[in-house]
């Protein structure tokens, strides 16, 4: 399984000693490969391209460069013979005592479908607590396993740890062949239905502070979702109460204290 860090920050930085600081990464830090793309480095000639045109509102250069940076850890991971990357943003949190062997362990035995983003971190997240999906069968290191059902992928966001196989790194590098911002699970689901996303909870995240910028993604995230709806969706008149009782009948996930 390879090992990706997505950062900006210098080798000798504070932030990345209080990373590497933690159990788990510690003692596997010569294996990760780190990918950092600064979008307010890029010239306005890189940046009109890749975040304003086709947009209906630009994308910023924190944002344009974070999806750069994901997309390349994604291509490298591609490069290999791997069948599983796992990557991490520079501010995630270990939860709990475990080792990267026992999440690959853990893994291999799960028989997750194929085409999957599991995000092992986010979930507990307060933004995320309306997500609503199945429990998986089998547990990861004994936390629940969320499946989000379709309705919520527009909800269902974070992405500063977590696993991809390689049908995923695929489908990812072709949705973002014009980038959006990283996590627009429902917008991916227009181009492949058929996608399966996972959630657990092994990696925190520090508490982040509502901004115009969170404002607007979720309204992004919120079109995308009826630009599905209206895709995939031939009994208009009865989706109303199908989606009511769909709705009823998932789960939330919660962290047990």
């Amino acid at each position: 399984m390879k090992k990706y860090l997505i950062s900006i920050e210098n080798n000798e930085s504070q932030r990345l000693k209080v990373f590497f600081d933690q159990q788990i990464f510690n003692s596997s830090r010569n294996e990760f490969k780190k990918f950092g793309v600064k979008g307010i480095d890029l010239t306005v000639k890189e940046y009109f391209e890749l975040a304003v045109a086709g947009h209906a509102k630009a994308l910023t250069p924190g944002e344009l460069g974070c999806t750069l940076s994901h997309l390349e850890a994604l291509k490298d991971f591609l490069k290999t013979t791997d069948k599983y990357a796992i990557i991490f943003e520079d501010d995630a949190l270990q939860d709990g005592d475990f080792s990267f062997d026992d999440i690959e362990n853990n893994l291999e035995h799960l028989g997750l479908e194929n085409c999957f983003f599991f995000s092992l971190g986010g979930i507990q997240l307060v933004h995320s607590q309306k997500v609503k999906g199945t429990f998986y069968s089998k547990p990861m290191l004994e936390r629940n396993i969320l499946k989000v059902h379709p309705y919520y992928y527009h909800k269902f966001v974070s992405a500063y740890a977590y696993i991809v196989d390689r049908k995923m790194a695929e489908l990812l590098l072709r949705y973002h062949s014009t980038p959006q911002v990283f996590d627009h699970w429902a917008g991916v689901a227009c181009l492949e239905p058929n996608i399966n996303l996972y959630a657990t909870y092994l990696f925190d995240h520090p508490p982040v502070n509502p901004t115009e910028t969170a404002s607007y993604l979720e309204m992004e995230r919120i079109q995308n979702l009826r630009v599905l709806n209206q895709n995939h969706d031939p009994h208009k008149f009865y989706q109303p109460l199908l989606k009511l009782l769909v709705k009823l009948s998932l789960k939330n996930y919660r962290v047990k204290s």
